[in-house]
């Protein structure tokens, strides 16, 4: 299985649409071993948020919504934001100010494809599947446990 599908030649061809139409989900791979410790140092940037599946995303209808990270849109401040599109906080005009390694899930397993990308990552259901063992987890991060 490919774990990256970076292409900066055809993403710059394309001026980053997917990045400019909803940033991509990030999975608790993305911020480490201690992925408190990854959460707190995200939201301290200021460049992640906290976005939530509507429902219960397992379709057993036992939760109200389901949370999942991703990389904040730009102009919106809050760290809990739910969002279906906007601009992605690190799309600059020269691309991605991430480097490769330290892109979303989501955004590594992006194939470029001339202006209609294809995901091999997570949706935003997946993402929010993903997430629910750290919902607790998401909590003490936002509130910055330890500060």
């Amino acid at each position: 299985m490919k774990t990256n599908y970076l292409n900066k030649q055809l993403c710059t061809e394309c001026g980053g649409a997917c990045c400019k139409s909803l940033p991509g989900c990030a999975l608790p791979v993305d911020f480490g071993l201690d992925i408190l410790k990854g959460l707190i140092e995200a939201f301290q940037s200021g460049n992640w948020a906290v976005d939530w599946w509507e429902g219960d995303p397992t379709g057993k209808r036992e939760l109200y919504q389901a949370y999942f990270i991703r990389p904040k849109i730009k102009g919106i401040d809050s760290i809990f934001h739910g969002a279906w599109s906007g601009q992605c906080i690190f799309l600059a005009d020269e691309g991605c100010v991430l480097p490769d390694k330290d892109r979303p899930f989501e955004c590594r397993l992006l194939e470029p494809n001339k202006g209609e990308c294809i995901s091999h990552g997570a949706t935003k259901r997946e993402a929010a599947i993903i997430w629910l063992p750290y919902h607790d987890i998401i909590h003490k991060a936002v509130g910055m446990e330890g500060k």
